[in-house]
């Protein structure tokens, strides 16, 4: 056999097989300074020939790079690897939290579903939003020093200098990134619910406010997955702010007489007839949509004058008393064999249904939602009770809050009882006014407040 050339050796590999017999292999290896770079090569070869070609290689300018270039990315590989193992990006934890404390919905149940769809909704959010990357702050030496970092900085600097919230890391996450966050869905333009178009405006306040509740709970349960996360602060409490404020800026607006009518009117003419009974059991009674959909004829109490909720937003049971105009709606809704519930609709298909009427009949727009009839539910209780007792319905708050199912009896007295005027309770026309009726035609028809026959 003829003399091997410098830099190759013939050694005998032994297989990783109970056969004794040995392999003939062939060893490259070169070690030397290329324009006062150090270049190593260390790899067997098969047979002399490709010991030869990758000798050669190893000479060569060209071949060096890639070489260098294979050598790197295979490293950055394995740095990529371990360091994802080491320390994983909040996606990682996200899709923890969502497997702890988010399962899956029993069949059947609407409520559940819904929910558990906003939630993941939220967190999907929340993972996808790019926010400016600070760490590419260094970027720009990167380019200078060439090959593949060189590649990923420039990499980095197309993209904007961004990445998506869920790739960093909890503990890259501070409350500037927060600040960051909060900046960038303040100018996202908000999407309908099948986000085919933009509702012509940007993510509201109090939008982003509810997303950092889940990034703050997600933070908060972070030290009960991993022990290296006790010490690190919850990034949302320290967050600027003067970015949110007035963030809770409550929707005055309410049904004038002539949007109540075109309400009232494209409910009489829609083709399902549950669509209007459902409505109207929201507004006279206050069943929020997730509690009027699903109920059972079981549920209904008609001699004791009251509805039995299981399935609450507060996750607590509560009556409902049943008023006379809600009475002769249930009386109207004829019980079918086999049919446990009283209506057809799920909630997806009703919330779906009812949002589409309310844009095409152009409520939409000025701000109506389903979620207002149980608003009127609400005020028109506190004038019947004021004007039944004779006092101001802010007195009897506890009760009210009772009867509709609200957990916060604050939240009632701020948002529905505080801004009512003392005499409101006892003057017919103040009454009117409160309610955002001009004549008593409009409030007979439409709203249980009982009219004085000599006002």
């Amino acid at each position: 056999m003829s003399a091997l050339p410098r830099g190759v050796t013939q050694v005998l590999w032994k297989n990783k097989t109970k056969s004794k017999e040995k392999q003939v292999k062939f060893r490259v290896r070169v070690s030397k300074k290329v324009n006062g770079e150090p270049f190593k090569i260390d790899q067997l070869c098969d047979t002399l020939e490709e010991a030869k070609d990758l000798l050669a290689t190893c000479h060569s300018n060209i071949g060096r790079q890639a070489l260098n270039k294979i050598e790197l990315d295979q490293q950055e590989k394995v740095k990529k690897v371990a360091d994802l193992l080491s320390s994983p990006p909040l996606s990682f934890y996200i899709k923890q939290y969502i497997a702890q404390h988010i399962p899956e919905a029993p069949e059947g149940n609407d409520l559940k579903r819904r929910n558990r769809a906003a939630k993941l909704s939220f967190f999907k959010t929340i993972e996808n939003t790019p926010i400016p990357d600070s760490q590419n702050e260094v970027a720009q030496p990167l380019l200078q020093a060439g090959g593949l970092l060189a590649q990923m900085a420039q990499k980095a600097i197309s993209n904007g200098g961004k990445k998506r919230f869920g790739d960093f890391k909890p503990e890259q996450i501070t409350y500037l990134e927060i600040n960051e966050y909060i900046k960038t869905r303040l100018a996202t333009p908000a999407m309908t619910a099948n986000r085919k178009s933009s509702l012509g405006r940007n993510v509201s306040k109090i939008s982003v406010s509810r997303e950092l509740t889940f990034i703050k709970k997600l933070f908060d349960n972070l030290r009960h997955q991993e022990g290296r996360f006790k010490g690190i602060p919850n990034p949302v409490t320290e967050y600027d702010k003067d970015l949110l404020v007035n963030r809770d800026i409550k929707n005055t607006y309410r049904l004038s007489d002539s949007d109540k009518n075109i309400l009232f009117d494209a409910l009489d003419k829609h083709p399902n007839p549950e669509m209007k009974q459902i409505c109207l059991l929201s507004y006279y009674c206050g069943f929020r949509r997730s509690e009027i959909v699903p109920l059972l004829w079981e549920q209904v109490h008609m001699d004791e004058n009251y509805i039995q909720l299981y399935q609450t937003k507060s996750g607590r049971p509560r009556k409902v008393i049943i008023t006379k105009e809600a009475r002769s709606i249930l009386e109207s809704i004829p019980k079918k064999d086999n049919q446990p519930r009283l209506f057809t609709y799920t909630l997806f298909g009703f919330s779906g249904s009812v949002d589409k009427l309310i844009e095409r009949i152009g409520l939409k727009a000025k701000g109506f939602r389903f979620h207002f009839f149980r608003r009127e539910a609400i005020s028109n209780l506190v004038f019947n009770i004021g004007q039944v007792t004779g006092l101001d319905g802010a007195n009897f708050s506890i009760l009210i809050s009772e009867l509709l199912g609200l957990e916060s009896v604050r939240h009632l007295e701020k948002n529905h009882l505080a801004e009512l005027p003392t005499a409101s309770l006892n003057n017919q026309t103040d009454i009117m006014k409160s309610v955002g009726h001009n004549n008593k035609q409009t409030t007979k028809r439409y709203s249980p407040i009982k009219i004085p026959s000599k006002a």
